[in-house]
């Protein structure tokens, strides 16, 4: 069996603006950045054997203090990136629907079936970040291995491994530096904890 814990990234300036990140290289804000510390907190006492990220700043840094408690190297996927919304990227959601209209709303109704820009279609996401996490994934029975990434990434991740059928994405959310688990079993997966972040002051549901 193996563990794998899929972390998202602390709050930005933009998540506070409600604007789309993608792969857009925003900083932590300064509350972002005390999450991550508290997240590092929690992670302590963790028996952590591998830690990786994606190689942008917020979900890195968010990393960072977790794996200097564990004495962990981080390593930076590209796999693990945020979904790539192209043009869409910088504005909130009323700016989106303002200029784009129906292109937007589509989306906004049925994410994992209506194309968009950037990376053009869930289908294309889930096969870049699930070809890295089998990448990581392969020969590590036994071991417990953390993944930061970003809240979009998390879900498609989810989905793919416990095999979700039908619409997901708009049912579900992943909060900054909340931490859900995964054991990967030989022939099924469980999923023992979403979306946790009780690690932070305001970790109350």
């Amino acid at each position: 069996m193996i563990k794998l814990y899929l972390i998202r990234h602390g709050e930005t300036a933009w998540n506070k603006e409600h604007r789309w990140q993608g792969w857009t290289d925003i900083e932590l804000s300064e509350e972002g950045i005390k999450q991550a510390e508290l997240l590092g907190e929690r992670f302590k006492n963790f028996q952590i054997d591998e830690i990786y990220s994606s190689p942008l700043k917020r979900a890195y840094e968010t990393a960072r203090p977790a794996a200097e408690k564990m004495g962990l190297e981080i390593v930076k996927m590209d796999n693990f990136k945020e979904i790539n919304f192209g043009y869409w990227e910088g504005k909130d959601s009323k700016e989106l629907t303002a200029e784009y209209g129906e292109e937007f709303t589509k989306f906004m109704a049925d994410p994992e079936n209506m194309p968009f820009p950037g990376d053009g279609s869930f289908a294309n996401v889930e096969k870049r970040v699930m070809e890295g996490i089998n990448k990581i994934l392969e020969g590590k029975n036994g071991k417990s291995i953390a993944v930061v990434s970003h809240g979009g990434i998390v879900r498609i991740i989810i989905k793919a491994l416990l095999g979700i059928e039908g619409e997901w994405f708009n049912k579900t959310w992943i909060d900054n530096t909340s931490i859900s688990l995964i054991e990967i079993h030989k022939n099924y997966n469980l999923l023992r904890v979403l979306n946790d972040f009780s690690h932070l002051k305001n970790g109350i549901f």
